[in-house]
């Protein structure tokens, strides 16, 4: 009788035990699944700078309405420094130097300057003296963009808070063949590949090509096609969806 009586208690005991096993057991499943689940990244805040800002009379006026400023800028291999201008043929004298020396506190804004002549002759120098005017002007707080068309000479500007851009091939994606898209996609990737260069800079209406092709490369956009403040805000805010678009230019009717 007191065998019978023991082994049901035993066996109770030992469901009890395995019921209690199986129940941390669940319990470290779920955990480590909830560990394990894949966060997306939050979306970084969209830069909205305006676009360009090659006189120092329209540096003044906006410099505390944006965050950043696009210009367009030659090397000087006589001078030896950067000349504010967008064709080669502006007889201007505006040095960078000079421009940014016009600007109450350019040290708190970020700039995206289109490179014009950038080449193998003149990549060297031009990185030096890019280099002494960060310094002399303490431009460290935001990132400067360095954008051409040839990324190939950009790899001496990937470092500290440069960011190198290839300014992609200019396109209608709606007015394009099959076989045309996919020459743009190789002939960007190849660009790219060779240089090693992680962004890539175009018109908006270029995005979705963009966002298709080469969707985890960063990306700089533009749009200039109105002035009015209600279209520009909701390009910003369809354009701020996307997390891999880090600056947007607009323009500015002045």
């Amino acid at each position: 009788m007191s065998n019978y009586s023991f082994f049901p208690k035993n066996r109770t005991f030992h469901r009890l035990i395995l019921l209690l096993a199986a129940l941390l057991m669940i319990f470290q499943i779920t955990s480590c699944k909830k560990d394990s689940v894949w966060q997306e990244p939050a979306s970084r805040t969209l830069k909205v700078w305006l676009h360009r800002v090659n006189w120092i009379n329209k540096a003044q006026h906006f410099q505390y309405s944006y965050s950043g400023f696009e210009l367009d800028v030659y090397y000087d291999t006589v001078l030896n420094t950067f000349i504010v201008k967008h064709d080669a043929t502006d007889t201007t004298t505006l040095t960078l130097s000079t421009w940014l020396t016009a600007i109450t506190s350019p040290s708190r804004l970020g700039y995206w300057l289109d490179f014009k002549n950038l080449d193998s002759l003149n990549k060297d120098k031009a990185f030096t003296e890019l280099l002494r005017i960060r310094q002399n002007f303490s431009l460290d707080k935001e990132i400067i963009v360095v954008e051409s068309c040839n990324p190939v000479n950009l790899i001496k500007f990937n470092t500290l808070n440069f960011r190198p851009s290839y300014y992609m091939p200019v396109f209608d994606p709606d007015t394009i063949t099959r076989e045309q898209e996919t020459w743009y996609r190789d002939f960007t990737q190849n660009y790219l590949d060779r240089s090693g260069i992680g962004t890539i800079s175009a018109n908006s209406i270029q995005h979705d090509f963009m966002q298709k092709w080469f969707p985890k490369v960063n990306k700089l956009l533009w749009y200039l096609d109105s002035y009015d403040p209600a279209i520009k805000d909701s390009v910003i805010k369809a354009t701020g969806k996307d997390p891999t678009v880090e600056v947007l230019l607009v323009p500015e009717d002045y």
